[in-house]
C-alpha cells in the first residue's frame, strides 16, 4: 500500500546509488542489471529514501526500454506500485517516466501499437482512484482515446475512455490543460452526434474564466463555437445570436475577415428566426445599431432585414421570398427546411403584432388575408401568440371576429385632477412591474451560471472527499 512521502529519509543511500550504478550498467545481461536495481530500489523504499527510490525506479524503467522487454516493464509497473510501504512520489515518477517514454513505439506497427494500448490500459489500472496520479491517469486515457480515433477508428469507444474522467476536480492539473482536456470531450461528443451530452459537459467551462492565461482567446472561440454548434441542433436561434455575438469580439475572429464576414450575416439570419422576447427585441435593436456589421457586410439587402422586422408595418412572404431567395439558397441556416418554416412562423407573429397594436377588433376572413393564411391557421396563431403572452386577444367564433385588447391610456385633463393623479399612478406601477420583469429576464442567464458553478464547486468536493475515504 502506498503512504505519504516522508519529511525525512532514515538512511541516505545516494552514495551507495553513485557507486552501484556504473559496476550495474557494465553487466551485459540487463535483466540481472535489473534484479539488482530491484535490491537496491527495496532499500531505499523501506528506508523512506525518496530521492533515491526515485533514481533506482527511472534507470529500472530505462534499462528496460533500452533493451525493448516492454512486456517485463508492464508486469514491473503493476508489482512496484503494489509493493507495501511505497512511497507515492516514487509511484508518480515510475509512471510518469514510463508515459514520457511511450513514444518510442510505432503506432504504424501493429505489434508495438498493441504494446502501447497494453501499457497505457497497465497504467490506467494501477491510477484509478489514485488522487496523486490523477493527472497522469489523465494523459494516458487522452493518448488511448486519439489512439481508438485515429488509429483504430473506434469513436464510440474513444468518447467512453475521454469523458470517462472528471477532470474539472483534478486539483493538481493546470486549469489551462483542464480547459483544453474538457474541449476535447466536447469535441469527440459532438463527433459522436451526442449533443445532449456535449450539452453537459459545455456546464463545466465557465465563460468568464477563460481570461488572463496562454490560449484564453484560443479556447474562448472554441468553446463558443461548440456552444453555438449545440444551439443549432436544437434550434436555439437566441442562444447562437448570444454566443455569436461574443464570439466576434474576440481579436482571433475580427482578423479572420471572411470568417467574420459569416458570422454577421448568421446573426442576422438567426435573430429574425428567434421567437419575439423583450430579451430578442433588445438584441436585434443593438445589432442594428452596431456599425461593425455596416462595416463588414456588402450586401445591404441583408442588413435590410433589421429594418423589415423592426419596423411596425406589416411584412409580405411572397415579397421576402421573392428578394431574398439567391440570399436564402446560398446559405446553410436555410438549407435546413425547419428554418425555412420558422421564418415564415417569424413573419406571421410579427404581423400579428402589428395587427394587435392598430386594431381593437378585425373579422377572421380579414385577418386571415392579412396573414396570408386560412381561417383555421390564423385562429390557431392567435391562440398561440396569446398563450405565449405575446399579445392579448379573444376570438368571437358565432360572430367571426378577432378582439384585441389594449392597455388604456387616460390623456391628461387640467379639470379632472384625480383622474390625472390616478392615471400617472397606473403608469408608474405598470412601468415598474415591466421594469422589474426585465431585470429578472436578462439576469436569468447570470443566475444559472452561478448555479452551474455552485454545482462543479460541490461535485468537486464530494468526488474528493469519496476518493479520500477509499484510499
Amino acid at each position: 500500500m502506498s503512504r505519504e512521502d516522508p519529511i525525512k529519509a532514515e538512511k541516505d543511500f545516494s552514495a551507495t546509488l553513485d557507486e552501484q550504478f556504473p559496476i550495474i550498467e557494465q553487466l551485459t545481461d540487463y535483466k540481472t542489471a535489473v534484479d539488482k536495481y530491484l535490491v537496491l530500489e527495496k532499500q531505499t523504499r523501506q528506508s523512506s529514501d525518496l530521492s533515491s527510490s526515485k533514481r533506482v525506479l527511472i534507470r529500472i524503467v530505462e534499462t528496460l526500454v533500452k533493451n525493448e522487454d516492454w512486456d517485463y516493464l508492464n508486469d514491473l509497473m503493476v508489482l512496484l506500485s503494489k509493493k507495501h510501504g511505497q512511497l507515492k512520489s516514487s509511484i508518480q515518477i515510475l509512471i510518469k517516466t514510463v508515459i514520457d517514454n511511450l513514444t518510442l513505439l510505432n503506432e504504424d506497427h501493429k505489434k508495438e501499437l498493441d504494446l502501447k494500448i497494453k501499457l497505457i490500459e497497465t497504467i490506467r489500472t494501477i491510477t484509478d482512484k489514485k488522487i496523486f496520479v490523477e493527472v497522469e491517469r489523465a494523459i494516458v486515457s487522452r493518448n488511448l482515446a486519439q489512439i481508438y480515433l485515429d488509429r483504430l477508428s473506434d469513436l464510440d469507444k474513444a468518447v467512453e475512455i475521454l469523458c470517462d474522467l472528471q477532470v474539472e476536480t483534478y486539483s493538481l492539473m493546470p486549469f489551462h490543460d483542464k480547459v483544453e482536456y474538457i474541449l476535447q470531450q466536447i469535441e469527440l461528443t459532438l463527433k459522436k452526434g451526442d449533443y445532449n451530452q456535449a450539452k453537459i459537459l459545455s456546464r463545466k467551462i465557465l465563460l468568464k474564466a477563460l481570461k488572463n492565461f496562454e490560449d484564453a482567446d484560443k479556447f474562448k472561440s472554441i468553446f463558443l463555437k461548440y456552444l453555438i454548434d449545440i444551439g443549432i441542433f436544437e434550434h436555439d436561434y437566441i442562444s447562437i445570436v448570444k454566443n455569436s455575438l461574443l464570439l466576434i469580439e474576440i481579436p482571433l475572429i475580427k482578423e479572420n475577415n471572411d470568417e467574420l464576414k459569416e458570422l454577421l450575416i448568421s446573426i442576422i439570419y438567426y435573430i429574425i428566426l428567434s421567437p419575439y422576447d423583450p430579451h430578442q427585441n433588445d438584441l436585434i435593436n443593438k445589432i442594428k445599431l452596431n456599425a461593425i456589421f455596416n462595416k463588414i457586410i456588402e450586401d445591404k439587402k441583408i442588413l435590410k432585414l433589421l429594418e423589415i422586422f423592426t419596423n411596425n408595418e406589416l411584412i409580405h412572404w411572397s415579397n421576402i421570398e421573392s428578394i431574398y431567395k439567391e440570399n436564402f439558397q446560398t446559405s446553410s441556416i436555410f438549407k435546413q427546411e425547419i428554418n425555412y418554416k420558422n421564418l415564415q412562423k417569424r413573419i406571421i407573429e410579427h404581423n400579428l403584432r402589428i395587427i394587435n397594436k392598430y386594431y381593437q377588433c378585425i373579422k377572421l376572413d380579414r385577418l386571415s388575408y392579412l396573414l396570408q393564411l386560412d381561417g383555421d391557421e390564423a385562429e390557431s396563431y392567435v391562440s398561440e401568440l396569446v398563450n405565449k403572452g405575446m399579445i392579448s386577444a379573444k376570438i368571437n367564433r358565432p360572430q367571426g371576429i378577432v378582439i384585441f385588447e389594449k392597455v388604456k391610456v387616460i390623456t391628461s385633463n387640467s379639470n379632472d385632477k384625480k383622474d390625472d393623479e390616478t392615471n400617472n399612478k397606473s403608469k408608474s406601477s405598470g412601468s415598474e412591474i415591466n421594469e422589474l420583469l426585465n431585470e429578472w429576464c436578462y439576469d436569468i442567464d447570470k443566475l444559472l451560471e452561478e448555479v452551474d458553478s455552485i454545482g462543479h464547486l460541490i461535485t468537486k468536493e464530494e468526488m474528493i472527499h469519496g476518493i479520500k475515504q477509499k484510499a
